[in-house]
This record gives C-alpha cells, structure tokens and sequence, in this order.
C-alpha cells in the first residue's frame, strides 16, 4: 500500500499525462489561493491581525456570508492574476531567454511591459474594492493614492516574487530531477552493457574449454563420453536459461559448480585429488551467475593441467546469514609464470564484474605460495522477497571483515 502511494505521488508529480498535468496545477493553484487568502487578505483587509476581539467591521457592515463571499472572490481574482503572470513568465518569456536565438533587450522589454500590465490591472481592482466599500459606507470618503498605494505596493512587492518564485524553483527542481534521473539511466544501461560484454567473454571460455573435454574422449572412444554430454547438456541449460538473468539462484549456482567439477572429475579420472565442502543453507538466497565458476575454471586451467603428478584443489563454500565465503587452493607447478593466474580472462574478467556489482562490498585476495594459489572472496547475498516478490540485500551485508 504504501508503495503504491509513492507510485501515485510520483506520477502526479512527473507524469505527462494530459488529466494528470491539469490535476497537478490545479492543486497547485488551490494550496496558493488557500494560502493568499490566510496569510494576506483576511489578516491584512478583514480580520486585522486574525485578532476577531477586535473590531471586524467589515464583518459587521457586510454580514458573515457577505463577507466570506467578498474574501473568496478576491482570492479567486488574485490568483487568476498569479495564473497569467506565472504561466507567461515560465512558459514564454523564461523560453525566450533560454532560446538560442537570444534577444534579451527585446524580451526584458516585453517583460517589463507584461509586469506594469499585470501590476496596473491589480491596482485596479484594488480601487474598484475601496470605491465598493466606500459606496457601502465601510469608508466615509474614497481612500486616497497614500491610502491605496501602500497595500497594493505590498501585494505586488510581496505575492509576485513569492508566486513566481515557487513555481520556478518547482519547475527548475523537476527538470533537474528528470535530468539526473536520464544520466543515472544511461549510467545503467552502460553498465548492463558492459556486464552483458563480460558474461559473453565468460560463457565461451567456459564452454570451449568444456568442448575440447569431450573432443578428446570421443577422439579415445571413451566410454565417459555420453556422460559428459549428459552433464553438459545440464550446464548449457543452465548458461542459456538462467544466465541471461540478472539474479539466479544461489542453490542453482551451486549445482552449476558442482556439475563443472564432475566433468572435471571425469576428465582427470584417479590422478586428482578434488576436495568440495559446501556448509550453510542457500534458502532463498540470490546471486549474480558465473561469478565463481571462473575462479574454479582457472585453477584446473593454470593448477591442476600443468601439473604431472599429485594434483589437488580444495574448494570451500560457507553461506553465512547475507555473506558468501568462497574459498579455493590449488597446486602450483613449479615452472609457472607466476603472473598466469593475475592475467587469466576470467579472472580479469570477474574482477571488473566485482567493481561494477559490489562497489565497496566484495574482498578478494589472491595469494601464491612455492606449492599453491589461493582465492579468498567474501560477496553479499541478495534475498528474494516472496511476498513483495523483489530482490534486496540486507544493509549488514555490506559490512565485510
């Protein structure tokens, strides 16, 4: 409910719809006669002060309905004035300063013409009141210019600006915001495409590698080769249709790297020595996909394929409460450059998905001994809320020790 509420009040205030625009000004134009009519006329003309102990003459000559009938159509007069100044300023003189074809010699002229029309129109009906209230009896004699002039002086002096200058600071505010809200949008869609870019770089250097697998046992007659395809068939599923997500289930994720293994697994058959621990409930837990698999990917690439004898890699998942805590060790040969793993695609590629996804909120370590690599990296998890049927992340995930 309350979510609708800001929808609705965020398309009064940005919509340009035809009945939404004419919805919007006139509530505009109804809170500016309600506030002419309490802070100026009634305090100022009818009800000094707003001190009713006083005398309320006005009242007394006219009588209540009268009177109430004699402040409201003042209010309506005045307010059609605003309406003409504000509107013809904003949307015909502001427009011919702001053109490129710029005269503003000409342009201040008519606007100084267009002010001296308003302001003389207004004194007119300030004289016209008083001749009104004069034939009554509210005054004895009709009001001097040293009587008349002072109060109109203070509606024009005090109300034009006033008017104007809400109406332009909300219109100045608005395009702004509009402004900001196109710069963040082409922002976004510049990062999706740069991310869409990564993904694409990733999901071929997986799957070719994936290929290759199968080429050479096919090529030896394998009898490993239909459930190879079996558990590739399984990962293409899941890179075609789930991929192309922003969010995929941190459960499926984890399907995703425990099947890469068992290819793996199948490829390197009794000469490796593979460790898995994967603790914590994924739950409804989120992810962004393909953001551990290059990491995995790089370790059978550059660890365990170069290695002739004893290779191992130990891969330790925790999911604790909102943190991912991927840790992975591999063997190192000893010939290796020791700048391969730093310089492997994915993990260049990953590392710009990290700076682009989790600004400020991932840490990632990688480290080399004489006999190892090691891959530390701590992400938040996003939540799927079933009940607003949205993503979020928890504000204390942000927080990484």
């Amino acid at each position: 409910m309350q979510s609708f509420r800001v929808m609705d009040f965020y398309n009064l205030v940005f919509s340009n719809s035809r009945s939404v625009r004419i919805k919007r000004h006139f509530l505009f134009w109804c809170t500016w006669f309600i506030y002419i009519t309490v802070t100026y006329l009634v305090p100022t003309n009818w009800i000094p002060g707003w001190n009713f102990k006083g005398s309320l003459r006005h009242i007394e000559i006219y009588g209540t309905s009268l009177a109430v009938i004699r402040i409201l159509s003042t209010s309506v007069l005045h307010t059609l004035l605003h309406m003409v100044l504000t509107y013809c300023i904003l949307y015909y003189f502001l427009q011919r300063y702001l053109s490129r074809n710029k005269n503003w010699m000409i342009t201040t002229g008519l606007l100084t013409l267009f002010i001296f029309l308003i302001a003389f129109f207004n004194y007119f009906t300030f004289v016209l009141a008083f001749y009104v209230d004069t034939q009554v009896g509210f005054f004895k004699t009709m009001p001097g210019m040293d009587f008349i002039i002072p109060r109109w002086s203070r509606a024009t002096l005090f109300n034009y600006p006033t008017i104007i200058g809400f109406a332009l600071a909300i219109k100045l505010l608005k395009n702004w915001y509009i402004k900001q809200e196109e710069a963040d949008q082409v922002a976004r869609e510049k990062i999706n495409a740069e991310l869409q870019l990564l993904k694409a770089q990733v999901h071929p250097h997986f799957l070719f590698n994936t290929l290759n697998n199968i080429y050479s046992f096919i090529i030896n007659d394998s009898p490993a080769a239909p459930e190879i395809l079996k558990k590739l068939s399984a990962l293409l599923h899941y890179l075609i249709y789930e991929c192309d997500k922003p969010m995929v289930k941190l459960e499926d994720e984890l399907k995703m790297i425990k099947g890469y293994i068992d290819l793996e697994k199948i490829r390197y058959g009794d000469n490796f020595n593979m460790s898995l621990q994967i603790q914590g409930t994924p739950g409804n837990k989120m992810i962004h996909p393909l953001f551990l698999i290059p990491f995995l990917e790089n370790s059978f690439k550059h660890g365990t394929s170069q290695m002739l004898t004893h290779p191992w890699i130990n891969l330790e998942i925790f999911v604790e409460k909102d943190l991912l805590h991927f840790n992975l060790s591999n063997s190192k040969p000893a010939l290796l450059d020791e700048t391969t793993l730093a310089r492997g695609l994915g993990l260049s590629n990953v590392k710009k998905r990290l700076a682009i996804l989790y600004p400020g909120m991932h840490s990632l370590n990688i480290a080399e001994s004489i006999m190892s690599f090691n891959v530390e990296l701590k992400i938040p998890l996003y939540d799927y809320d079933e009940r607003q049927e949205k993503i979020v992340m928890k504000q204390q995930a942000y927080e990484l020790v």
